[in-house]
């Protein structure tokens, strides 16, 4: 007995210096981790920092922003138990999105994705793998190439020409036209004539475009909302914002209609490559040819087709306001653009998708309305898979990555007067002209994100704003109405609209009959 004691005493003994060395290693490994997590305020117990973000009059970019002019460009924050790492400088934007590229090119599991998405089918939402890199893979080798985007130029300057003469009746009249309905139209025509061939609506389908558009547009509200069951996992239940219930209503009227689309180009059978009308119809090929990477065709081409439409004409319309309110703000630049529109097309004839090349200038005032008033100001958020360094601080795994690409853009150590409108800034030599993004490896200019999980749709969102901006300058003298003054806050949303619709008056600059 006395040998079992003391063997026993010994092992104890043992046991405890062990249990002790082992929590004081893991003391001081947490010490070393919390040290090296980016700076950041205190965080409330549960709420994390949601008491910090609750402001009704500003957006969330601003506030983050705010945040970030206290604590730094690499900051910590806690929506309720989940760690947000936010970053506001390209230097970091470009550390996380190339040298841990990879870290970072999942999304966070949201009830967006689940609700909205076809449970995170939806390629904006689906998790980084071999689903969403065939998916991708689809949309910038068949459906988003220049060759693609070019067979449906016609479509587009179809439906640019009536927007212009619709325009051109009203300023007849001498109306004041609120743009931001036309422009939301407009792009969302642009898209639908693309996308979904305008003859698989009417009275005979059961399918209303206008309805698709209410649809369309509550998805991306939708998609925008920061949903507190996401983070407080236990209030998850009680979806108190209401927006589970809202988004599974919306999901479920949009798929009943968008079903019907798919069926009705099924009915009509597979089509050859110079048949197909439209992208429903490549991505009903694609699908077919993919078979083994798409296990859920239908989920695949209808949330494809709901990405395209969401994710193009808020956008495209957000930055062809700003663009128009940013001119009349500063009529100089109005003047030199359409200048350049008399000297390069003439006012014989109406601008094509084919003049944009030469439109130097006018390409520059829509680089530097991006810059400004990027419509994606805080990047859909990405999610660290493993833990990795940014910055020189530790970032955990399961990180929600946040990109504040509005403060990047209007950061005084990279821009020259940040806040002044000048798109003489992109025609300099130490600017290159043809990319929005500059370069590939310059993250100054992030409007369309970047890395692996970078916009496949930048090329047409860019054709699309500039050949509508051009044929509205070479068209009309724009005014505002006497008595107004021209409201330029930012409202608050997923994309960043003017606080206030943007209202004018038109005068035709051209001969009548080119309307």
């Amino acid at each position: 007995m006395e040998v079992f004691r003391d063997i026993s005493s010994s092992t104890m003994s043992v046991m405890l210096v062990g249990a002790a060395t082992m929590l004081l290693v893991a003391t001081i490994l947490l010490k070393r981790h919390r040290i090296h997590l980016p700076p950041g305020p205190r965080a409330l117990p549960i709420i994390g920092h949601f008491h910090l973000l609750i402001d009704k009059t500003r957006p969330l970019h601003q506030i983050l922003s705010s945040l970030s002019q206290e604590y730094g460009p690499i900051l910590h924050l806690k929506f309720g138990s989940r760690p947000v790492l936010v970053i506001s400088s390209s230097a970091l934007a470009k550390e996380c999105l190339t040298v841990n590229d990879k870290s970072f090119a999942s999304r966070p599991s949201l009830a967006q994705g689940q609700y909205l998405g076809y449970n995170n089918y939806i390629m904006g939402w689906a998790p980084y793998g071999r689903y969403w890199r065939n998916a991708r893979k689809i949309c910038v080798l068949e459906i988003l190439t220049p060759k693609r985007i070019q067979d449906f130029g016609t479509k587009r300057r179809q439906e640019i020409y009536q927007a212009v003469n619709s325009l051109f009746q009203q300023a007849q009249l001498q109306s004041i036209v609120n743009m931001r309905s036309v422009l939301a139209r407009l792009t969302f025509n642009i898209l639908m004539t693309m996308i979904i061939d305008e003859k698989y609506f009417g009275e005979e389908s059961g399918i209303s475009v206008d309805l698709i558009i209410h649809l369309i547009e509550e998805f991306f509200v939708l998609n925008g909302v920061i949903n507190i069951g996401d983070y407080i996992p236990w209030l998850k239940w009680f979806d108190l914002q209401g927006y589970e219930k809202a988004m599974k209503n919306v999901h479920k009227n949009l798929d009943l209609y968008m079903q019907r689309i798919v069926e009705k180009h099924r009915e009509k059978g597979l089509k050859d490559e110079e048949e197909m009308d439209d992208f429903i119809d490549v991505l009903i090929s694609q699908a077919e040819k993919n078979g083994e990477a798409i296990l859920d065709k239908d989920a695949f081409i209808k949330s494809t087709a709901i990405i395209m439409f969401s994710a193009g004409s808020d956008t495209s319309s957000v930055t062809l306001e700003w663009a128009l309110s940013l001119l009349l703000r500063h009529p100089h630049v109005m003047w030199k653009a359409q200048e350049e529109l008399d000297s390069k097309v003439g006012r014989r004839r109406l601008v094509e998708e084919s003049d944009i090349p030469q439109l130097t200038y006018l390409q520059a005032i829509v680089k530097e309305t991006l810059r400004l008033y990027p419509a994606a100001p805080l990047l859909l958020p990405h999610k660290s898979k493993e833990a990795c360094t940014v910055g020189g601080y530790h970032i955990p795994a399961e990180t929600i990555l946040m990109v504040n690409a509005w403060e990047i853009h209007r950061d005084p150590n990279v821009w020259n007067k940040p806040l002044d409108f000048k798109p003489e800034r992109f025609m300099g030599k130490e600017r290159e002209i043809s990319n929005v993004q500059i370069t590939e490896n310059d993250f100054d200019m992030i409007p369309f994100g970047a890395g692996r999980r970078g916009c496949p749709g930048t090329s047409l969102a860019m054709s699309m704003v500039q050949t509508t901006l051009a044929s509205l300058l070479q068209s009309f003298d724009w005014f505002v109405p006497d008595g107004r003054v021209l409201d330029m806050n930012e409202g608050v949303s997923l994309v960043m609209p003017r606080a206030v619709p943007l209202e004018v008056m038109l005068k035709p600059r051209l001969s009548h009959h080119l309307y």
